[in-house]
C-alpha cells in the first residue's frame, strides 16, 4: 500500500512478538538484541527467473502469505500448490504462513489450511497455531504491549476480536458481536436517518482508548464517522492537556486491495478485486486536515519482519528463506526489506501486465527474485509424487514456529530483556 510521505505512519517504536508477554522490537536499523545485527535488504535481480525444483528446494525456511496463493484461487490451483508446501514439509524444511487477513484467528487460519489439504507435523495444536502469523494476532500483541485495553475496533468478523481475548484485552469496543453478527448499533450503515442518531452511538464508545480497523467486509459510513467522530472528541477533551498525544489509530495491515475471486464476463477471465484493509483506513485518516496517520502491523511492516526475525520470538535466518505472495506491494516489499528471497505467484492480486510494468519500471523493492504463474507450477507430478523419506541432508526438520519461545519462555524473556535496556 504505497501512502503519500507523512500519511501512513511507520512502524510503532516497539512492535510485537509470538510470546504471552510481547518482546520489544528494534526500530529499523538498530540492534534487535544483543549480538544481533540489523536486517540486510536482499539484492534483487535486473530479470527475475522461473525457479526450478532445485532452486526451489535450496531454501531452510519458507514463508507463505495465503490469499491468492493457497486459497482465493481456482480449486485446482489451490490443490497443486498445497502439494508444493507438504512436500516441503515432508522433507522436513520449516513451513510458515504470513497473512494480512485479520477476519479469522490464527487457529481458524489453521483448520482451513489442514480443510485444503496441508498435512502439519504431528505436533499439538499450539504449535500449529505458532506456524501461522496473522495480522489480528500482531495487532493484539502490540494493543497489550502498549497498555492499550479499550479499543474500538472496526471488523467484520470476530477473529481479531478472538485474537485480543488470548492476550488478555476483553473491555474492547466493537461493530461486531462475540458471535460476529452486527452490533445493533452498525445494523444501520447509515450515517443518519436510520437507525440511532450517531451521537448516540457514540455515547457507548466515548472511553475508546484507541482506534483499530480491520479488514471490514462490511465497511460503512457509519463506522467510518463513528472512528472519525471518537478520535475528533479525544482531541477536543485532551487537546491542552501539557502531554497531549492523538489517539492511536492503528490498521492490521496496509492493503492497498486484495482479490474476492475469478470468474468469466463476457467470456474474459476477469479477478474481482476488494478493497484493502489499508484503504480502508486511509479512507478514515482522509477525513482529517491534514490527513491521520496510522500504524501498520502486518506487512510489509519492519515491525513484522524484527518479529521474524528476533531470536526471542521466531528466530528466522531471513538469508535463508524464501517469500512467497501473490501481492508487489505487500509480500514482495516485505521479503526484499527483510533480505529474503522472494517469489511472486500471478495467482492473486498482481497480473502479469502489472508484474510488467514494474519490472520496467525498476522499482528493486518491488521486483522479485523468481516469477510464476502459480506455486504448483514449480514442481513437476514425478517431485510431488514423491515418497516423503528422511529429510534431506542440510535440510534437518524445523521446529514449529514459536516453539523456541513457548518452550524456552525464560530465557526468551531474558532475551528481550536484554533488547531493551539496550
Amino acid at each position: 500500500f504505497q501512502a503519500p510521505r507523512g500519511r501512513h505512519c511507520g512502524p510503532p517504536v516497539g512492535g510485537v512478538a509470538a510470546l504471552k508477554m510481547p518482546v520489544r522490537v528494534a526500530a529499523p536499523g538498530e540492534a534487535r538484541a544483543s549480538g544481533e545485527a540489523p536486517l540486510k535488504r536482499a539484492k534483487t535481480p535486473k530479470k527475475p527467473s522461473q525457479p526450478t525444483w532445485e532452486e526451489f528446494r535450496k531454501f531452510e525456511t519458507y514463508i507463505f502469505d495465503c490469499d491468492g496463493v493457497i486459497w482465493g484461487v481456482a480449486p485446482k490451483t489451490t490443490k497443486r500448490s498445497v502439494a508444493v508446501v507438504n512436500r516441503l514439509l515432508a522433507l522436513g524444511k520449516r513451513v510458515m504462513f504470513v497473512t494480512n487477513n485479520s477476519n479469522k484467528s490464527r487457529l481458524d487460519f489453521v483448520k482451513e489450511l489442514e480443510s485444503k489439504g496441508v498435512r502439519f507435523p504431528s505436533v499439538s495444536d499450539t504449535d500449529k497455531e505458532n506456524m501461522m502469523v496473522s495480522a489480528a494476532y500482531t495487532t493484539a500483541c502490540y494493543l497489550a504491549r502498549e497498555g492499550l485495553k479499550r479499543p474500538f475496533v472496526i471488523t467484520s468478523d470476530r477473529g481479531l476480536l478472538d485474537e485480543l481475548k488470548a492476550v488478555g484485552i476483553t473491555d474492547y469496543r466493537a461493530t461486531v458481536t462475540d458471535t460476529g453478527k452486527p452490533h445493533p448499533d452498525f445494523e444501520s450503515s447509515a450515517m443518519r436517518g436510520d437507525g440511532p442518531d450517531l451521537d448516540e452511538t457514540l455515547q457507548h464508545f466515548l472511553d475508546a482508548d484507541c482506534v483499530v480497523v480491520g479488514w471490514d467486509m462490511s465497511l460503512s459510513s457509519r463506522k467510518i464517522a463513528t472512528a472519525v467522530n471518537l478520535m475528533k472528541y479525544h482531541d477536543e477533551v485532551h487537546g491542552d492537556e501539557r502531554n497531549f498525544k492523538p489517539m492511536p489509530f492503528i490498521a492490521c495491515s496496509g492493503d492497498a486491495g486484495g482479490v474476492l475471486k475469478s470468474t468469466t464476463i463476457d467470456g474474459r477471465s476477469f479477478k474481482v478485486a476488494a478493497v484493502g484493509n489499508g484503504a480502508m483506513a486511509e479512507a478514515i485518516g482522509r477525513c482529517f486536515d491534514p490527513p491521520r496517520c496510522w500504524m501498520d502491523m502486518g506487512k510489509p511492516s519492519d515491525s513484522l519482519l524484527e518479529l521474524l526475525a528476533s531470536h526471542a520470538a521466531y528466530n528466522v535466518d531471513m538469508s535463508t528463506a524464501l517469500m512467497v505472495g501473490d501481492t508487489l506491494a505487500t509480500d514482495i516489499v516485505f521479503g526484499n526489506k527483510g533480505g529474503m528471497s522472494t517469489l511472486l505467484v500471478l495467482s492473486g492480486v498482481t497480473s502479469q501486465k502489472e508484474f510488467e510494468a514494474t519490472a520496467e519500471a525498476g522499482d528493486d523493492l518491488r521486483i522479485p527474485h523468481f516469477v510464476l504463474d502459480e506455486l504448483g507450477q514449480v514442481a513437476g507430478a514425478e517431485v510431488l509424487a514423491a515418497p516423503a523419506a528422511a529429510p534431506e541432508e542440510g535440510a534437518k526438520a524445523k521446529p514449529a514456529a514459536g516453539r523456541r519461545a513457548s518452550v524456552n519462555g525464560k530465557k526468551a524473556g531474558r532475551a528481550a530483556d536484554r533488547g531493551a535496556r539496550g
